[in-house]
């Protein structure tokens, strides 16, 4: 059976290893292979729909689970609030740029400038974001909760 910190750990390379092996390896792959960029982009959304679905389970859980092992004191470790922040960043691109660009998308916004303009602001906070969560995620790979928001604990 796994311990606690194998659980953790676990989720946290499931969740982390797609959001790397999806951003960074098989979009940028579909977008050079594919050769229809209109393709190619859903075929992107689609991936990141699951990524972001992943994301929600194993941070649920993971968050979940460090309350019910530790209690109050979890709301004092930093990889607790590393996993809030990921996890709400997760949510805002399922629940709010992906609709948004999808809505886009369903409109000739290739050729409307201002639905272009829109397009890429969204795409560049997207992709700013999926940065941040990716190293957020490798922070957490990489550490322990050796120590605590609290000094001396």
């Amino acid at each position: 059976m796994f311990s606690g910190l194998s659980g953790e750990r676990v989720l946290l390379t499931l969740w982390v290893g797609s959001v790397l092996s999806i951003g960074y390896l098989a979009v940028p792959i579909a977008f050079a292979t594919l050769g229809d960029i209109t393709l190619a982009g859903n075929y992107a959304g689609k991936l990141f729909s699951t990524v972001n679905l992943l994301g929600m389970g194993c941070g649920s859980v993971l968050l979940l689970g460090k309350v019910f092992a530790k209690g109050k004191r979890a709301l004092t470790l930093w990889r607790f609030w590393v996993v809030v922040l990921m996890l709400v960043l997760t949510l805002v691109f399922y629940f709010y740029l992906q609709p948004q660009m999808a809505d886009i998308k369903k409109l000739a916004w290739e050729t409307n400038a201002e639905l272009t303009a829109q397009f890429s602001v969204l795409h560049s906070i997207g992709r700013n974001l999926y940065l941040l969560l990716t190293i957020l995620g490798l922070a957490l790979v990489v550490t322990t909760d050796n120590f605590s928001l609290k000094t001396g604990a």
